[in-house]
Formats: structure tokens, sequence, C-alpha cells
């Protein structure tokens, strides 16, 4: 849903091999090199309150149409398993949905340019190394300036609640995005990005938060929950959640494949937000399959999020480990 400026960064590019079902997957990657203390010091609580979302970016040019999802899938399905929070950790027990509380979604927050701060949503899912998130593509590299978002004091605040850090501020030490993203005309079914996080005193995010199911090739239509920090509601400060079985996009424009999640009036800040099936509301772990990513003008109040296909497996080979 939108974005912001400036940066500090060492760019790499990755061409991928992929498996029989893609062809060459092109990936763009970026090492962090801004000091850790100066992006966390950097974002006091009241400078966390006064982030607001980013300038809202509608795709343009889509048709309002009734289609039925016809796009399938590119590969087999697959899942890679979350884990609930260690019993030494505070979060060993069980997290509480309906109090809207699940603590591997939290807000991202950066600042580019002197008294503009923007933040987004993500949320912690499963990686070899323990320390990895995601979030909406455009909450990672502004397509507008073509730049990294992720040096421009940019943390992760997992579970943040009303300027608080009750987990800790998480920087980042590599991002990474498809190419059909980090690109001027962007490719909308691609818009995520998946970021390795710094150790926050010796540890890895998922010791403390626990992580999100991660899901490749997941079936359309099935129950969801899609989970976000929304401007419009409680001026972004408290998580809040929608679900639903989403349809086919009204947004048809550049072949987007994507879903639609009607009724849910989450705006600007939601974005990068998980979408998840197979929610258990009594220990919040589910599937993540896809991510807040646009409303459209003739639908406001659906949600789109991209479909995570074999290429975003791909994405999420690469930064599994790193």
């Amino acid at each position: 849903m939108n974005f912001l400026i400036t940066y500090l960064f060492l760019s790499i590019g990755v061409l991928m091999a992929q498996d029989e079902f893609n062809t060459n997957v092109s990936i763009n990657s970026a090492v962090v090199i801004r000091s850790r203390s100066m992006s966390v010091d950097f974002w006091t609580p009241e400078r966390m309150k006064a982030a607001k979302e980013p300038v809202v970016i509608l795709p343009p040019n889509g048709k309002n149409t009734s289609r039925s999802l016809s796009i399938s899938n590119n590969g087999p399905q697959a899942t890679i398993l979350g884990r609930t929070p260690a019993a030494t950790s505070p979060l060993g027990r069980a997290l509480n949905v309906r109090g809207r509380y699940v603590a591997t979604t939290g807000r991202v927050f950066w600042s580019c340019t002197a008294n503009i701060m923007s933040y987004c949503s993500a949320s912690v899912i499963a990686s070899t190394s323990g320390d990895v998130i995601v979030t909406a593509g455009h909450c990672v590299y502004d397509t507008s300036t073509l730049q990294w978002l992720t040096s421009c004091n940019w943390i992760f605040v997992p579970a943040y609640y009303n300027g608080t850090a009750p987990y800790g501020k998480w920087p980042a030490r590599e991002v990474t995005a498809l190419t059909s993203w980090t690109q001027s005309s962007p490719n909308y079914n691609y818009d995520v990005g998946f970021v390795a996080l710094s150790l926050l005193n010796g540890r890895h995010i998922t010791e403390i938060t626990g992580s999100q199911s991660v899901g490749f090739n997941y079936p359309r239509n099935q129950p969801t929950y899609s989970f976000g920090y929304p401007l419009n509601l409680d001026q972004g400060e408290i998580l809040q959640v929608c679900s639903g079985i989403p349809g086919a996009s009204k947004y048809t424009t550049n072949s987007y494949a994507g879903q639609g999640l009607s009724n849910c009036y989450m705006t600007g800040g939601c974005s990068g937000g998980p979408w998840l099936q197979q929610f258990d509301e009594s220990t919040g772990i589910g599937v993540t399959y896809s991510v807040n990513s646009f409303t459209y003008s003739l639908a406001p109040n659906t949600i789109n999020g991209p479909v995570f296909d074999s290429n975003i497996q791909s994405l999420w080979n690469y930064i599994t480990a790193r």
C-alpha cells in the first residue's frame, strides 16, 4: 500500500536456477551496513508513535470485475513449520487472537528523510537461521526511487503496542526481493520482501516470539486471517485482525494473480501484515501464504495480497539460512 525514500546499502544480484516448474529467478539483495545502535536508538517511543503509513500508492488502470480464480499455482505445495515460543520465553504461553495479540506480528519502521517517519506491518516466519521476517516488497524497497529502505534506520518491533517495544527493536542485516518487484514498473504479484534480522542480546527472534509457518503454492479460497497495524483503526497503535475467505482480486491489470479479502476495513499501515491459513487461536500459529499488499479504488474495503508461489519460495530459500 505505500512508501518513502533514500538509503545506504551494498547491493547483491543473484540469479538462481529454478526447479522444473519455473524459469530462472532473479533475486535482488542488500546487506545493511548502517550502525545497529544508530537505528535502534533513533526509534524512541515518541518517534514510533509519530510514524505514519507512507503515501498510499494505488496500482493504476485496474478494472472492476467479478472474474473467478483460474490461475493455477506454479509448483507443488510446500510447508515449512513454525514454532511456538520456548518455555523460557516470556511468550511461552497461548496467544490471544481475540485480544488481537499475536507476538509474531509487529511494525517495521524507517526514516530516510529528516522529520519523515514511516511504518508498515511484518511477521516472523519459519527459517533455518531463526532470524527472518516477511513484509510487503514496498516496505523494503521504494520502486519510485529504486532504493532500499532498510538502511534508513529500519527496524522491526514485534508485538508493537502503543509506542512500546515489549520484545525489543530488531535491526535488519540483509534484505531480499525479486527483481520483478525492484524495478520502476513493479509486478504486484511479487510485492514481497524477506528480511534477516540481527541478533538481540545474542538471541534469535524466533527464540523470543516463535514463528509462523510459511506455505508456498497453497490452495486459494481458504479461510484466512489477516493481521496488521492500519492507521485508520486505533491510529495504527494496536494490532488488528480481519478474517474471511478470499476471492479473485478485482484488480486485473498486468495479469495480477493475487487474491482479494473483502470486508476488511484496514487501510495504510497494514501493508506487509501476514495472511494466515490454518490459524490456531490457542497457539497463535498458522501458515503464512500471502501479505497485505494494496487496496484498489473501486473496491476500497478489499485488501489484495500476492499468493506465495514457487518464485517466492526461491526467494525464501535464498534468505532462510543467511
